[in-house]
């Protein structure tokens, strides 16, 4: 069976860089690079335009970082993050992203990328993260790239969850708490109860109310998260600040 098509689109600063990704792709017939861009600015100009259903992006260019473009562009296509700076190689692109490929770009990793996106879509659940990643969270009105750490908890919302932050902003996504659950770090975020995650980072305070209830304050939550005796208990052994209890 003939492999679909791939349009890819090379943002890069350096020309250089963007030549030597151009020639590896010469040697895979389904890949066609429509366009290249060596600004965040010009690469929004050249998605608009073109609509590219493969990205290759680097991370850091004059104008801004890669994942600056991301909010401008109003379908994502499959992203694969390429940059010389190993400390933004990152497992969080593993779930939001095909592949983070180190420059000089390895041709077989770069092979072994193209194929995950022909023979099987992106996964959440693909690989649970680290407490130091970021992540691309896309929700039905708005999208934002964060760390885990900015995360303050996600919120059941029927077939939805709200994903709340520090700084007090909020976005609603279609992912189930199970889906957070299999790839968030277990150390970091705690599911006391069905319809709460919490980052136990994010806690302020914890209040008893009488004997079988808890009341959790926790920073970008507008009001407490209350939790019965036996979620308390469960959330209690997951803290890493035990004087708050």
């Amino acid at each position: 069976m003939t492999a679909p098509e791939l349009r890819a689109a090379i943002i890069d600063d350096e020309e250089p860089a963007r030549e030597v990704l151009r020639e590896l792709l010469e040697a895979h017939s389904n890949v066609r690079v429509i366009g290249e861009a060596d600004s965040v600015a010009n690469a929004a100009i050249l998605c608009r335009d073109l609509n590219p259903n493969l990205l290759f992006l680097d991370v850091q260019m004059d104008d801004g970082e890669g994942f600056d473009l991301l909010p401008k562009i109003d379908s994502l296509p499959a992203i694969i993050f390429v940059t010389a700076y190993e400390r933004f190689a990152i497992r969080a692109f593993e779930v939001n992203a095909v592949d983070y490929l180190l420059k000089p770009v390895d041709p077989q990793r770069l092979a072994h990328t193209l194929q995950r996106i022909v023979r099987q879509p992106q996964s959440a659940a693909a690989q649970r993260l680290g407490e130091d990643d970021r992540i691309h969270l896309r929700g039905d009105r708005k999208q934002r790239f964060a760390f885990l750490a900015e995360i303050s908890g996600i919120e059941a919302l029927e077939n939805y969850s709200i994903v709340r932050f520090l700084d007090g902003d909020s976005l609603t996504m279609r992912r189930s708490m199970t889906e957070w659950e299999e790839f968030l770090p277990t150390r970091m975020f705690c599911r006391p109860h069905r319809s709460f995650i919490i980052n136990v980072d994010a806690v302020r305070m914890i209040s008893r109310i009488g004997k079988n209830e808890v009341h959790v304050k926790i920073q970008g939550f507008s009001k407490p998260v209350q939790l019965g005796r036996r979620a308390a208990a469960k959330f209690q052994s997951s803290l890493r600040q035990p004087n708050l209890l």
